[in-house]
């Protein structure tokens, strides 16, 4: 991987891979020329299909070629620039701290959101990770074209296990990647970015990552690599901060103002108006959209209650889960569980929980050649017949049927890890 400080030509752009039409969406670019920096509200994946290029990322260059991923956060301005006469085929998917990481950042500690914003912003194209979450965007493929409320639960997860992946590569690679080695626009950035609900000055900054530079350089450093100054930059990762609070049940703007950085309440509304054009209960109201023009519904994330269930069935899928089980693990009671998943999701625990099953058993239907008891089994289901009625019902053919059909287009793998 090259280093090498490449200054914008322009100020960054956002909306062009997050935005309301684009969650939960796999996103096919092609790029053909150096494409103008992008600077998002929101964290997304991005996975090179073909070509070879670089990313220059906070004015740090990195080499991509076909496999490699990257990890583009909100606090990272990214320009894309493909090899002179060579086209960079892109898969892109938003990566929504609203939807996906409200349950997350709940329990995340400051240590960890360190390791966050700290991670190698490219990985692969080789590594054992780096071919699962190639694999998991295959199966997000699959499931991009439908939009029923059980496909987007699963597209959610999928996003989250490519996370999850992600972190595990990137955290081999810290003895080669290191924060003193970083140049001083990267520095000054994760700096601020791990640091901005903070009370902060460009002179902390400067103390903390490079005591012998100036508060001038460390501002024009920042200039050149983000297109944004020291206050324009804090100000914006303070407000990428305050939207994944909008949707906490019951929080005001006033306590959102605060605990993302703002001292005052006035300074936050009109920051925000500046940045986005829109007040912030406009751009709630844009979040709440109610599925209609190909957006995402996101009012499932309104209750912790029902993220922690939909999250307890993934972890817990293979293993003997009823009502008692989801209730007394999550303390809470029956009859909320029920409202909430037909209100939310206009389902139930049961029909979320053999959405999950069975997407685990084509998995293995695809790439094993287990027996269908054996993956009856292992995908939680208890006997053939449950999950070849249940199965039916969601697919329309048989378990048996299902391998048939997926091995006249894909080769069987003999691996039984999950």
């Amino acid at each position: 991987m090259k280093r090498k400080i490449r200054p914008l030509c322009e100020l960054p752009r956002d909306g062009i891979f997050c935005g309301p039409d684009k969650y939960l969406k796999l996103q096919k670019h092609v790029i053909s020329s150096e494409m103008f920096p992008v600077m998002e509200f929101d964290s997304y994946f991005i996975l090179v299909r073909k070509g070879y290029g670089s990313f220059i990322i906070n004015g740090e260059e990195f080499s991509v070629q076909p496999g490699c991923v990257s990890w583009i956060q909100c606090s990272q301005v990214i320009t894309i620039c493909p090899d002179f006469g060579s086209q960079l085929h892109l898969w892109v998917c938003s990566y929504d701290y609203q939807l996906l990481n409200y349950y997350a950042f709940n329990r995340i500690s400051p240590t960890t959101e360190l390791e966050v914003v700290n991670n190698l912003p490219v990985i692969g194209p080789e590594g054992a990770e780096v071919e699962q979450i190639l694999h998991l965007f295959e199966q997000f493929h699959k499931l991009d074209k439908k939009n029923t409320y059980g496909s987007t639960v699963i597209r959610s997860s999928f996003l989250r296990q490519i996370e999850l992946l992600y972190n595990r590569f990137a955290k081999g690679k810290k003895a080669t990647y290191r924060f003193d080695s970083f140049p001083l626009s990267r520095k000054a950035s994760l700096y601020i970015a791990a640091h901005s609900t903070a009370p902060l000055t460009i002179s902390d900054v400067v103390n903390a990552v490079c005591p012998t530079t100036t508060e001038a350089s460390l501002n024009h450093a920042l200039l050149v690599a983000t297109g944004l100054n020291f206050n324009h930059y804090l100000n914006r990762l303070r407000l990428a901060h305050a939207m994944t609070y909008f949707l906490y049940d019951s929080l005001s703007f006033d306590y959102i103002s605060s605990i993302s950085g703002f001292n005052e309440e006035i300074t936050f509304f009109r920051r925000f108006k500046t940045m986005t054009g829109m007040t912030p209960q406009t751009y709630l109201n844009q979040m709440l959209s109610d599925g209609k023009d190909g957006r995402i519904y996101r009012g499932t994330i309104m209750s912790e209650t029902l993220i922690a269930a939909v999250s307890y069935l993934y972890e817990n899928m293979t293993e003997p889960i009823d009502s008692k089980s989801v209730t007394r693990d999550l303390y809470t009671s029956k009859n909320i569980l029920r409202i909430q998943f037909k209100s939310r999701l206009n389902s139930s625990y049961k029909e979320i929980l053999s959405l999950f099953r069975v997407r685990y058993a084509e998995s293995l239907l695809t790439t094993t050649n287990l027996p269908i008891m054996d993956i009856a089994i292992e995908s939680g289901f208890g006997s053939d017949r449950t999950m070849a009625r249940v199965f039916f019902g969601i697919n329309g053919l048989s378990p048996g049927e299902f391998r048939k059909q997926r091995s006249v287009t894909e080769p069987q793998k003999k691996t039984t890890n999950r």
